[in-house]
């Protein structure tokens, strides 16, 4: 008969990485590697499952201060698998296209005036929107990051900041509204 080993109460375990026991975190890495390696090969075909999860596990011993914010460890490790690889596919787009655009013939001179205008449009529009999320309340802020930059659900959410997923959905439309609000300028352009 095998004896099932005993995994720490996540609470309990998440105040060790964060203490900075080094045994608590291996016992994190050997206890999800492989299983989020399978994960990571689902999502992302390029063939570098293992060094998403081998950075997803760097940032979080780096980051493990943040790790107070975590209430379940599995749904955040899955969650933060599942944004790298789509980070890195993203990623992966934009080099695969700025490759190509070196290969333009310098008679492109004009379209590439224009993708420079459109290039500063770009950057000022991020920076406004960058100011319009640090308008946002925190908790409201963070709902909406956590779906928007880390791709969360609203279940993962609401686990994550430990409120009710209406909540969530309120706290997100709620920055939406806002974010309409402070960024009406741009909306008006297009």
């Amino acid at each position: 008969m095998r004896v099932a080993s005993v995994w720490p109460a996540d609470s309990t375990f998440i105040e060790r990485i964060r203490a900075g026991d080094e045994h608590a975190y291996e016992e994190l890495f050997h206890r999800y590697y492989r299983e989020l390696c399978r994960y990571a090969a689902r999502i992302s075909p390029s063939g570098a499952a293992e060094e998403i999860v081998q950075e997803v596990f760097l940032k979080v011993w780096l980051r493990r201060e943040r790790l107070r914010e975590v209430n379940t460890l599995r749904s955040y490790l899955y969650a933060a698998v599942r944004n790298h690889a789509l980070n890195q596919i993203k990623r992966s787009g934009y080099e695969d296209r700025w490759r190509r655009g070196k290969v333009v013939e310098q008679s492109d001179a004009p379209a590439l005036a224009s993708s420079a205008d459109e290039d500063v449009r770009a950057a000022e529009l991020t920076v406004a929107i960058e100011r319009a999320l640090g308008t946002l309340p925190p908790r409201c802020r963070q709902a909406f990051l956590l779906q928007r930059r880390e791709h969360m659900s609203v279940a993962e959410i609401a686990e994550a900041m430990a409120i009710a997923p209406k909540t969530v959905e309120v706290q997100i439309g709620n920055a939406l509204k806002l974010l309409r609000r402070h960024l009406a300028e741009w909306i008006q352009r297009d």
